[in-house]
């Protein structure tokens, strides 16, 4: 080979060196063009059946199969219980397949927060509701009204002093509940 050869062979090296960087940076923006739409609610609904860990901003952290996703909450359930999160109250998760998602309208319900509350006011069953850390005392009785952005829980206190019980109608802001148990 001649000087002029090499020259060529090296310039063409080169310049497939080029292309392929710049495919490479192109195909990188590409796939965080395409990360930045997709929204929490879609990396979620890809993981329903899945196995989740789930930290609140209450500092608990719940373990469960995700079920159901819906407008603004999920459903966890374990061998304990099913447990609603806003989606509000979610500090992080992990678990299930960390690259997969779809699109959260296909797999989700429509129902708000406020519909999950109404359906559980009609079971009449006990819920019970946390608000803060671990530590803080949870809100136990059943759903009696549901409103646009607040619910009223009939809950039974027994006061210390007298060992009598006595019925409340507790009213809480739907921002107030970090998560809710049903049993």
């Amino acid at each position: 080979m001649n000087n002029l050869d090499l020259l060529l062979r090296d310039y063409e090296i080169q310049l497939d060196e080029s292309r392929r960087l710049t495919y490479e940076a192109d195909a990188a923006e590409v796939r965080r063009s395409e990360a930045a739409k997709i929204y929490l609610a879609d990396r979620l609904a890809a993981q329903i059946g899945q196995q989740l860990i789930v930290h609140g901003l209450n500092s608990e952290i719940w373990r469960g199969t995700l079920k159901n996703i819906g407008l603004g909450w999920i459903q966890l359930e374990s061998s304990a219980d099913n447990l609603i999160v806003p989606l509000a109250s979610l500090m992080w998760w992990e678990g299930g397949d960390n690259k997969s998602f779809t699109s959260a309208q296909e797999v989700s319900r429509k129902l708000t927060l406020g519909y999950v509350l109404r359906a559980l006011a009609a079971s009449q069953q006990t819920v019970s509701i946390s608000h803060g850390g671990p530590d803080s005392p949870l809100t136990e009785g059943r759903i009696t009204t549901v409103g646009a952005d607040y619910c009223e829980l009939f809950v039974q206190r027994i006061e210390a002093k007298e060992g009598t019980q006595r019925n409340e109608v507790r009213v809480i802001p739907f921002g107030a509940i970090a998560a809710l148990h049903a049993r």
